[in-house]
């Protein structure tokens, strides 16, 4: 039933989020402000030094990319919130995706808010995870032990 084979490329694509976040708190550090920052330079030594493939000399694709820019050191954010939804899949949909209850729990829990509600409540309150409640340092901690597994359909 359906296509569930594994794709070869997601952990690849998550590295490469994993590396983009990491540039992401450079190019948002003090380390900028040096007369001598080179954006170029750190780019390269990222990828030299902890990328799947080397930097390719010339070229600068950080000048192209808006994220790094228009989202000022929270580009991060993209493989947290990858954790966070992969947790609520593994924990409150997978068993039955198609649950009447489950989905009115969402529904009452995370929808209805509109973002009139703090994230991090209706997240803990969703996932019965009373540590997630504050948002604090501990919470953060907390989801960044977490996989993502987001392999939506395969158990």
């Amino acid at each position: 039933v359906g296509n569930h084979h594994a794709d070869p490329c997601n952990s690849i694509d998550t590295y490469a989020q994993i590396l983009l976040s990491t540039i992401d708190q450079i190019y948002h550090s003090p380390v900028v402000q040096s007369r001598d920052f080179d954006s170029t330079a750190e780019l390269e030594k990222l990828n030299n030094t902890r990328g799947l493939i080397p930097h390719v000399p010339g070229t600068s694709f950080q000048t192209q990319f808006g994220h790094l820019s228009g989202y000022g050191a929270t580009y991060y954010s993209y493989l947290f919130d990858r954790a966070i939804a992969s947790r609520v899949w593994k924990n409150v949909f997978s068993e039955d995706p198609l649950n009447r209850e489950t989905g009115e729990k969402y529904k009452s829990e995370v929808l209805r808010f509109g973002g009139g509600k703090d994230p991090w409540k209706m997240v803990s309150t969703l996932l019965s995870a009373p540590e997630l409640e504050d948002g604090d340092a501990g919470a953060m901690r907390e989801v960044g032990r977490w996989k993502i597994e987001d392999e939506v359909g395969r158990h």
